[in-house]
């Protein structure tokens, strides 16, 4: 993707994002610690190696048997209390789960520090942190090495449909509410299962939009499940946020359980 496609995108997300959303102050959780909250075991870690190094939150399920895994990219707000959540839940399934900080320690506090955030965000470089997590779960003797996925939301969707995109070594795609890839044949390089979830209500990524990506999506052979939730805008998985809408997070969540266990689990 070239610089000025990258700007435009950028924008873009920012747009939508500031439709509805406020940020949820991360919570601090001690490197190692247990969340009783959640039953998972938790810890922060490094991963990468020399220049392109970066931390990340993982979250464990419990026992000792191999599970598969899935990389977790963040919304604009960084790496957060709520996107940790995420995590969270995901290994209370069965997965193991990380989240890379792309923003290297930097959490908003604001929308426009969140826009900051996100145009100072090289995307080649995002990209290749996603993809040193991958590495990591791999070199990990509790990760099922080829069942590891990858979900991201809103700039974090973006960036797992583009991990898909680009063979980053997953096995399936969940995205919500990412900016889609309108050209069929940047798609026809899909090699694996994507869920894309989008609000029928997001003022930044309209119906029409949506329909366009379907379109291309069929043009290019890949056959995909998007859905789209009546009554929500974006952000609605955001449960910290004046955006979210239960019922539609709640659906959307169980498709999204159901797919993993499909493709991951399966």
């Amino acid at each position: 993707m070239s610089r000025s496609k990258l700007v435009l995108l950028v924008t873009a997300i920012a747009a939508l994002a500031l439709v509805g959303a406020r940020l949820v102050p991360a919570r601090p959780a001690p490197s190692g610690a247990s969340s009783a909250r959640s039953g998972a075991d938790t810890a922060f870690v490094r991963i990468g190696s020399g220049e392109r190094t970066a931390g990340a939150f993982v979250a464990w399920p419990s026992g000792n048997q191999p599970v598969p895994a899935i990389v977790v990219a963040h919304e604009w707000w960084g790496l957060n209390g709520q996107i940790r959540d995420i995590a969270r839940r995901l290994a209370q399934q069965g997965y193991a789960a990380i989240v890379p900080d792309l923003y290297h320690d930097k959490v908003a506090d604001d929308p426009m520090r969140a826009h900051e955030l996100m145009r100072g965000l090289e995307q080649d470089e995002a990209l290749g942190t996603l993809s040193d997590a991958v590495a990591w779960l791999r070199s990990q003797p509790r990760t099922a090495k080829g069942r590891i996925g990858a979900m991201g939301f809103c700039m974090g969707g973006g960036l797992a449909e583009q991990m898909g995109l680009n063979g980053a070594g997953v096995a399936a795609v969940v995205m919500f509410y990412g900016t889609p890839e309108p050209d069929s044949t940047r798609l026809a390089r899909l090699a694996v299962p994507l869920q894309a979830h989008f609000g029928a209500q997001d003022e930044g990524i309209p119906a029409e939009r949506v329909e366009s990506f379907r379109v291309a999506l069929k043009k290019a052979g890949k056959i995909t499940e998007v859905y789209v939730y009546p009554g929500a805008g974006h952000a609605f998985m955001h449960d910290g946020g004046s955006s979210y809408r239960p019922d539609a997070a709640r659906q959307a969540w169980a498709r999204t359980l159901a797919f993993l266990q499909k493709h991951l689990k399966s």
